[in-house]
């Protein structure tokens, strides 16, 4: 029997899990799914929550009930893989012995780099932060909000421009689109890692008189004066900060002498495994990809799932991954755009109208009834 063992249980472990578990015989394949997790969230939902467009309830289910028969679960946290010998160490002293390796461990949010992050400044990228957003929204009467991610890499490069033509919408609505200015800072030079995307946002941005600052790392944040001030010294005044946190892989990643200083694995893209480890994969954002994108680990851990069942039935696996990602944003006022591209094509807006706003909406929907489930 073969054994196969995910080291994380949110989106992309989830979904390999299962979907290998429909392609497997629970006879010829153990599954070992191993994380903590009690609750599953749907991060692109965050955007959306603060402004109460969406039940937040409908965006958290019971990891227990996402996870197929057949697949073992462990309630615990990886400490330490040993690639050579084949096995996972856990907190609980545990030692795991696999076959195969899948890591999905994603990212982690770090407060600490920035000097003056403290609660008082909010973000959407937790369940708890988005919910705190939405009363802070409540009370907003004028002032400048400024909104970005503090440095890269970042989930979702489209969350904090679809987070300012939803709080554009949401002021209009409450007349108050003349008292309270926006503005979003960006690390990188554009508002997005390709050019023609990043000029067509740009100028939504300022079709909805929204302030743009390209070259934009945080640094540091003075809670008195309420400045944000970027590592090359450019400071702007707020009045309401919503600054997405610093992102890093899992430090035992680190320990384990797998991963780069900032905690995330380098795969092979095509196949997604580490090195020359045939057996050892890395994928959703525990992967050092430059995109963090929630359909991108779904489009690898379909790949995945496919490929390992293959190997594991005596058959001819598909020759690589090709980089597929296609995911929906909201790019203004009940208008939404679908992304699509593959390492081959240029990233490209396909549509641009209503039901691209509509697929936004019901994502959690299609997420939780097929997607996390290996349908889809």
């Amino acid at each position: 029997m073969f054994r196969v063992v995910v080291i994380g249980d949110a989106n992309a472990g989830l979904i390999f899990a299962n979907k290998l578990r429909m392609h497997t015989n629970i006879n010829d394949v153990k599954i070992t799914l191993i994380g903590n997790s009690t609750k599953t969230y749907f991060k692109p939902d965050g955007v959306l929550i603060p402004f109460n467009d969406i039940d937040y309830h409908e965006t958290v289910r019971n990891t227990d009930s996402l996870i197929h028969h057949g697949i073992e679960r462990i309630k615990a946290l990886a400490t330490l893989i040993n690639p050579d010998d084949h096995y996972v160490k856990l907190d609980n002293n545990r030692v795991i012995e696999y076959d195969y390796l899948v890591i999905a461990t994603g990212d982690r949010l770090s407060t600490g780099e920035i000097k003056g992050y403290s609660d008082s400044v909010l973000h959407f990228y937790d369940l708890n932060n988005a919910l705190k957003l939405r009363e802070e929204l409540k009370n907003i009467k004028s002032g400048n909000v400024v909104i970005g991610p503090a440095s890269l890499p970042f989930q979702c490069p489209m969350a904090p421009y679809e987070f300012a033509f939803e709080l554009k919408l949401f002021l209009r609505k409450r007349h108050l689109e003349n008292s309270v200015k926006i503005t979003v800072v960006s690390p990188m030079d554009g508002a997005l890692p390709f050019n023609e995307l990043s000029g067509m946002i740009i100028k939504r941005l300022s079709d909805e008189n929204i302030d743009f600052h390209g070259k934009f790392q945080s640094d540091s944040i003075d809670r008195e004066k309420n400045i944000l001030t970027s590592k090359n010294g450019e400071s702007i005044k707020f009045d309401h900060l919503v600054l997405i946190p610093v992102h890093h892989g899992q430090r035992f990643l680190i320990d384990s002498g797998l991963a780069n200083d900032n905690g995330y694995v380098d795969v092979d893209k095509y196949k997604l495994n580490y090195k020359n480890y045939d057996n050892l994969f890395v994928i959703g954002d525990a992967a050092n990809f430059m995109l963090k994108v929630g359909a991108f680990g779904h489009s690898q851990a379909s790949y995945l799932a496919r490929r390992i069942a293959s190997e594991t039935s005596g058959l001819t696996p598909e020759d690589y991954f090709d980089g597929y990602l296609g995911c929906s944003s909201v790019v203004d006022n009940h208008t939404g755009l679908t992304l699509s591209f593959n390492y081959d094509s240029k990233p490209m807006a396909k549509f641009s109208s209503f039901m691209d706003y509509y697929l936004k909406y019901i994502s959690a929907n299609v997420y939780f009834s097929s997607i996390i489930h290996g349908v889809l």
